[in-house]
């Protein structure tokens, strides 16, 4: 006797194909034009972020971020509680936890964590922040995220791309790079297509 029934017969109807919608991820059928940046977001004794690179495509860039943190002396309680404080893509975790953002050449403010926008509201062709990866580990007392990702769609406008970030449970107040946003534009000329 099977604890588990078998399953039932499948059904021959083709599911509809879900239409990718461009601003929630960069495209899989483009290689990006890679832009290195490598300028230190916020450094404190326990924390780095940097600002590694940008992956830009014909529609939009991607910002790559490298987290580095290091236990210090806390104990091992407070060490996972700081840790818990870096999910920034989640408002409820607190006022303590990382944040990121964007401020555009136009004025435009974006942020990372958000809340209200859902996937289903017609913004036009209004600039949207997602967050586009991560990837990390721990080894002992360190920790290092790598590919905190933010994906910007459309391209930026031209004059200045300040990427922002705070992270009050680690002492870093709000920080930014400034980077060219024409220059990141011009780049999305470089991209190439995988198919055609």
């Amino acid at each position: 006797m099977n604890f588990f029934p078998p399953d039932p017969p499948e059904d021959d109807v083709e599911p509809p194909e879900m239409e990718q919608d461009p601003r929630w991820n960069p495209p899989a059928d483009e290689v990006p034009a890679i832009v290195p940046i490598g300028e230190a977001l916020a450094v404190t004794d326990t924390v780095a972020i940097v600002v590694s690179h940008a992956r830009v495509f014909r529609n939009g860039v991607d910002i790559v971020i490298d987290r580095r943190s290091r236990r210090g002396s806390r104990n091992r309680r407070e060490w996972e509680t700081v840790q818990w404080s870096a999910h920034a893509s989640f408002p409820g975790m607190g006022a303590d936890r990382l944040r990121y953002g964007m401020a555009l050449g136009d004025g435009q403010h974006l942020l990372l964590d958000r809340p209200g926008w859902t996937p289903d509201e017609d913004r036009g062709d209004a600039h949207s922040l997602f967050a586009s990866g991560g990837g990390g580990g721990a080894g002992g007392p360190d920790y290092t995220v790598h590919l905190d990702g933010m994906w910007l769609w459309p391209l930026p406008p031209e004059g200045p791309l300040e990427i922002v970030t705070q992270w009050p449970a680690e002492g870093i107040p709000e920080s930014r790079v400034v980077l060219d946003g024409g220059a990141l534009r011009a780049r999305a000329a470089d991209s190439r297509k995988v198919w055609e």
